[in-house]
């Protein structure tokens, strides 16, 4: 506060968010109605935009199996949460289904067939019916912003709610992918909100806390996979924290309200499946993994097998539904198989790096939010006080590093910075700290996030951050679904369309559907050839492992599209590289 000449003080915005006084409670209303709409807004323009994404295509019908007939079993790797919601829309308004390659709870993964006969069933009415998909998975998002807000509040001011609220509201990130039905933006937010409601039973283990806990763990875990480690963590949590306060608090009454979470988190889980396949024995699941199976992985010769058919363990009722068993099992198998990989110029085919999902984040996080997140941690370790209550994150701090841990030594396949979206809110609070000791550096910190990511948008999905350059550098150091995951269809056809020449438009491109059905007039560049014509080519495909556009290096674009392809002209007497 200053004085004026007056003798009066003033009170300026900073002081009145670090105040709790009930004066300033509307201001404090405003700011986060505020964010919330800014950030409904963006999300529903690029929901708007984005034209189907790779994941995306496979994920809609696979909603719809759910609706018509129970069926669990397309895109099993995922939970089925985000799908089902998505496709609640789709079953009001007129579309087209073709089923004919449809076997219900079939063991191979049908879902990409049945997202290739969807799209060409609805031809680019498709786009239409994603976008209502995606609008209904909006809420995701907000839920995240807002229990950012929430518990950043409770840690220590309205100040540090609305600092994190703030990154989240304007995380490229999060815009980007929270925009479509995949269900990594909803993991994130359902993880929070279930690590903030653990962490309310932790401070006051009454029975309604442990009721919100438990059903926010169900919840999460019918997310992602992401999640499956929760309940084991949280056990830990328990023990710890009933160590620590062993004295003060009642051991048997925390045990019967981590039962309770437990269970009904679990009956939750069991419930989103209908309870197909749950309590299914041990010993009677086919597995294809080779821990699980008890067979070395042979790609194309494996046949189903059960490494506990014959033991005591495998008459043990699994307290999962089976498809959610099957379904960790093929994950399994994807990371065994392996995938190429590119970072950072370099390709590894099999392969991949310790370090890839560190090097994500540090180029795909705007850099304020990194410099915050560093100034937080340096509030922590100075001020008692800071780290005391940020101990309080520890029920979202432990199960991200975690996460973080196991997905880094999946060195097989690094292809996605996505997979570890659930660090982004730790990054946030723990950032959000640092405006407990410098309120104005941590508010600009935020000023300079929302105008690095809005200086991208509406391009969110291929951000990347101003320590390389930004998103003209990005294809420099990863591709695929950080990059180019086919959403800006709609602008290569604006540019095709603006042509006045009669040259053929060729395109190279991530997407596995045909163009005519997402609406661009344009052909596919045949394989190992440079024919005459415009060439679109995505950034991400010029580094495919196969060295198939490595001709195109020789080549100087004429002009871009977003930061996700180039164009080339290629005259008649250009010949093969």
């Amino acid at each position: 506060m200053n004085e004026d000449s007056s003798g009066k003080k003033n009170v300026s915005i900073v002081d009145k968010f670090t105040e709790s006084q009930p004066r300033h409670s509307k201001l404090i209303t405003a700011v986060l109605l505020g964010l919330v709409v800014v950030h409904v807004l963006l999300l529903s323009s690029l929901a708007d935009r984005y034209s189907p994404t790779v994941d995306e295509v496979a994920h809609l019908p696979a909603g719809l199996a759910i609706w018509n007939d129970t069926d669990f079993s397309l895109y099993r790797v995922n939970p089925p949460l985000v799908r089902a919601v998505a496709a609640v829309p789709v079953l009001f308004v007129h579309h087209e289904e073709d089923w004919s390659r449809y076997k219900k709870d079939s063991q191979t993964r049908l879902e990409w067939a049945m997202g290739r006969q969807f799209v060409a069933a609805n031809g680019v009415d498709s786009q239409r019916l994603f976008k209502f998909a995606r609008w209904t998975c909006l809420p995701f998002s907000v839920i995240g912003l807002l229990v950012c807000y929430f518990w950043g509040t409770q840690i220590h001011s309205q100040l540090v709610g609305c600092i994190a609220a703030g990154l989240w509201c304007f995380s490229p990130n999060l815009l980007g992918h929270g925009s479509l039905i995949t269900p990594d933006v909803a993991a994130t937010s359902l993880g929070l909100l279930a690590a903030w409601r653990y962490s309310e039973w932790i401070e006051n283990s009454s029975m309604l806390n442990a009721f919100w806990a438990g059903a926010s763990l169900g919840l999460a875990m019918l997310t992602k996979l992401t999640w499956i480690s929760l309940p084991a963590l949280w056990i830990v949590l328990a023990f710890m924290n009933w160590v620590r306060y062993r004295q003060i608090r009642s051991a048997q009454s925390d045990f019967i309200h981590l039962s309770l979470i437990v269970l009904l988190g679990l009956n939750l889980l069991n419930l989103g499946y209908l309870y197909n396949g749950s309590f299914t024995l041990l010993g009677e699941f086919d597995f294809y993994s080779t821990p699980l199976s008890g067979t070395p992985r042979i790609p194309g010769e494996n046949l189903p097998a059960n490494r506990f058919q014959d033991s005591w363990v495998g008459k043990i009722p699994v307290p999962f539904p089976k498809d959610y068993v099957t379904g960790i099992d093929l994950q399994k198998v994807d990371f065994e198989q392996g995938k190429w990989s590119y970072l950072r110029g370099e390709v590894k085919d099999p392969g991949g790096w310790y370090h890839y999902y560190l090097i994500g984040l540090l180029v795909k996080v705007p850099a304020a939010t990194l410099l915050l997140f560093l100034a937080g941690l340096v509030a922590c370790w100075r001020d008692e006080s800071i780290r005391s209550s940020t101990m309080r994150l520890m029920p979202l701090m432990l199960p991200v590093i975690v996460l973080f841990v196991v997905a880094s030594l999946q060195t097989k396949m690094n292809r996605h910075v996505r997979y570890v979206f659930p660090i982004l809110p730790a990054i946030y609070l723990i950032g959000a700290t640092a405006g407990v000791r410098w309120p104005k550096a941590a508010i600009t910190a935020v000023v300079m996030t929302a105008i690095s990511s809005l200086a991208c948008y509406p391009h969110s999905l291929s951000y990347f951050n101003e320590f390389i350059g930004g998103p003209q550098n990005g294809h420099r150091y990863l591709i695929d679904s950080n990059l180019d995951w086919g959403q800006d269809m709609p602008l290569v056809q604006d540019w095709i369309d603006q042509r006045e020449d009669e040259l053929p438009v060729w395109l190279v491109w991530p997407g596995d559907v045909s163009l005519k059905h997402v609406g661009v007039k344009a052909k596919l560049l045949p394989t190992g050839e440079l024919p005459a014509g415009w060439h679109i080519v995505s950034r991400s495909e010029r580094h495919h492992a196969s060295g198939r556009y490595r001709a195109y290096d020789q080549l100087i674009p004429v002009d871009q599209i977003s930061n996700t392809y180039d164009v080339y002209l290629v005259q008649p007497t250009t010949k093969k590289q």
